[in-house]
């Protein structure tokens, strides 16, 4: 049975009079409890003791790279991160930092900023429509359908099985997002035209084929460089018939796992 709102409210002002230090040690204290024996009251504590450690992260990344539309701040505080980790990793989803998704390190679920600065660099906005290259375990395709809204879409693509079917279900509840199982970089047929794309994962190059699929007006992210330590977050923008390139700074994502 649901809880009713008045548990929710008084729940959430308990939360805002704690220092962080002692809501994460909360949190770590549910994400053990609901570890060893998880129920659906668990569940509901450790979503709501997550969402009040979530709180300073939200201040912290607009003082720091800000300013940010505040609709993409809601997202970070509204949107359950500790949903998409591992459970071995529950404590540590508010923190600002990449996580793994599997055991080899070949996945990760992005620091929470990196999702923010590629949807400023695309400007997403309510009603886009936008494409995702590399789905994770959803929680970009999740941040993103909350800034988008019931009137915008997302559509992501994911090349690895397991990472597919998770992510699926994470977003089950999303009905403006459609995750597909299919190698990103030969998905532009799938885009149908969308003037929005984002890459998760890091490229020698940007493929001519995802510029030339850009429609006019469209926008292109991803991160570029060969190598760890060189890469370079680059917006596409195609304006007039032409595609213009960008630099905006150093990043650090997991690399192409395509074969193509």
């Amino acid at each position: 049975m649901a809880q009713p709102l008045l548990f929710t409210v008084a729940f959430r002002k308990k939360m805002a009079q704690l220092a962080q230090r002692d809501r994460k040690e909360w949190l770590a204290s549910v994400a053990q409890r609901w570890r060893d024996h998880p129920s659906a009251q668990l569940e509901q504590e450790l979503g709501e003791v997550a969402r009040g450690c979530r709180l300073p992260l939200r201040d912290s990344i607009q003082r720091q790279l800000g300013p940010f539309d505040p609709v993409y701040l809601d997202a970070l505080v509204e949107m359950p991160r500790e949903r998409f980790v591992r459970p071995a990793d529950l404590e540590r989803s508010a923190e600002d930092a990449p996580l793994p998704l599997d055991d080899t390190g070949l996945a990760t679920i992005s620091a929470p900023h990196a999702y923010l600065l590629s949807f400023r660099l695309l400007e997403l906005t309510g009603g886009d429509r936008l494409v995702e290259l590399g789905s994770g375990s959803g929680y970009g395709a999740a941040l993103a359908s909350f800034i988008v809204g019931l009137a915008g879409s997302v559509r992501s693509f994911e090349i690895d099985e397991a990472l597919f079917a998770r992510a699926r279900s994470n977003v089950a509840d999303r009905p403006n997002v459609e995750v597909l199982l299919r190698d990103a970089m030969v998905s532009m047929e799938g885009w149908q035209g969308a003037a929005k794309v984002v890459a998760t994962f890091a490229l020698d190059a940007l493929p001519q084929s995802w510029v030339d699929a850009l429609p006019e007006g469209g926008r292109l992210v991803a991160p570029v460089g060969a190598r760890e330590g060189d890469q370079r977050l680059v917006l596409a923008r195609r304006e007039g018939g032409r595609v213009v390139e960008t630099d905006h700074g150093a990043v650090r994502y997991v690399q192409n796992r395509s074969r193509r």
